[in-house]
């Protein structure tokens, strides 16, 4: 990734010219020169509302041969997120566009160094073996070339791959994930956690000590407020649509905002704590999904893993997919969980059973509910009945 210390912050996309992409391409491309940028305009709405993500192409030599480069920047706009959430706080935005630049300057490099190389890259050329993120486009995330913050605007860049151009897309609005959707990104949420967990043990240091950016109980105390008022709006909408679900509503009534306690004894891992249905982009093989790439890490989380995957089952399926396909995914989960840990790890996660991790997911479905009632318009009214159907199952586990 490209040093920050010479490089600008582009205000706007104005300022993404040719000398500057060069710049920011130049340590994981080197001998790049960029020659013209054609800007393709804003990615469309939903793809992220603390930002204005800007499509453009490089174009340009290196080696010797022509080349274009697919990518888009990231750039931080303090107005956006008042036309969705209006008790948005501007300390809050600042703190999660920063927490993704460091996520991307700092923890990428360090969960790529300990991922065991498939054969697919041991195989490769030196070339591609020798970028720094060449690891990272077999995990679960775009590649990254460069992410930094202006400390005097605190506005926030990062410039990645266009996903889209890759093939990638956001599944359309309203329509829940299916059961190989929710399968793909239980795996790549399996990779994040089982890395992290590799970094933590390599390096004997507990990730919060590691990075002092992840996101704490006291970097979200001053939203707790906005997320609970609208946690309780949305019920209330919920309670009216279902008159006859009263001890449900009233059940739900109790639920605080997801602050899972220092005290808890679980394991806990690096968790992406947003992986909701926007956040999620699939790759199809004609009608078939066969990979998912996570985005927008501007809330990562030091958590138990079952906290990211209720989080997915609850926010992004429906019914079919949370009632009758919910252990065979789980039981997917833990297959790429320990796969990824690898078999010389002997500590942690690499004891966490399957009946564990099921019993740990039921418990943390608390945590999905409230954050399904923030997301309550994602899915249309015609899925409130399965949603019901989904509460009434998570409620006979006793968790709510």
């Amino acid at each position: 990734m490209a040093s920050t210390a010479e490089i600008a912050i582009p205000q706007s996309a104005k300022d993404i010219a040719p000398s500057w992409v060069q710049q920011v391409l130049q340590k994981d491309l080197p001998g790049v020169t960029i020659t013209d940028v054609h800007i393709k305009g804003s990615i469309a709405e939903g793809e992220g509302y603390m930002s204005d993500i800007i499509a453009f192409d490089a174009v340009g030599t290196r080696n010797g041969t022509s080349q274009r480069y697919s990518l888009v920047a990231k750039l931080t706009n303090f107005a956006r997120p008042w036309t969705v959430f209006h008790q948005w706080s501007k300390d809050f935005q600042i703190r999660a566009e920063t927490k993704e630049v460091n996520f991307y300057s700092n923890a990428v490099p360090d969960l790529v160094s300990v991922a065991v190389p498939s054969a697919e890259q041991k195989s490769g050329n030196k070339d591609d073996e020798n970028r720094p993120h060449a690891a990272a486009e077999s995990l679960f995330l775009p590649k990254c070339y460069f992410a930094a913050t202006d400390p005097i605007s605190m506005l926030s860049v990062r410039v990645m791959e266009n996903l889209k151009d890759h093939g990638f897309s956001i599944k359309p609005k309203g329509q829940p994930l299916s059961r190989e959707e929710t399968m793909l990104t239980a795996g790549a949420l399996a990779k994040l956690h089982g890395l992290s967990h590799r970094l933590e043990l390599h390096s004997g240091v507990p990730l919060p000590e590691k990075y002092d950016w992840i996101m704490s109980h006291s970097n979200i105390s001053d939203v707790v407020d906005a997320v609970t008022y609208q946690y309780h709006t949305n019920l209330k909408d919920f309670a009216a649509a279902f008159p006859d679900q009263a001890d449900l509503v009233a059940r739900l009534e109790k639920l605080r905002a997801p602050l899972i306690s220092p005290e808890d004894p679980r394991v806990r891992v690096l968790c992406h704590n947003d992986c909701w249905i926007n956040n999620i982009m699939f790759k199809h093989a004609g009608d078939v999904p066969n990979d998912a790439r996570l985005v927008d890490w501007q809330m990562p989380r030091y958590l138990p893993p079952s906290s990211d995957l209720a989080f997915l089952f609850v926010c992004n399926t429906g019914w079919d997919v949370f009632h009758n396909h919910r252990d065979a995914i789980l039981a997917h989960y833990h297959h790429v969980l320990q796969e990824t840990l690898g078999q010389n790890e002997s500590l942690g996660l690499q004891s966490y059973t399957l009946d564990q991790l099921k019993a740990d997911f039921k418990a943390d479905c608390r945590h999905g509910v409230f954050h399904r009632f923030i997301r309550l318009m994602v899915l249309p009214p015609a899925a409130d009945t399965n949603l019901v159907r989904m509460l009434k199952e998570i409620q006979e586990w006793g968790v709510i």
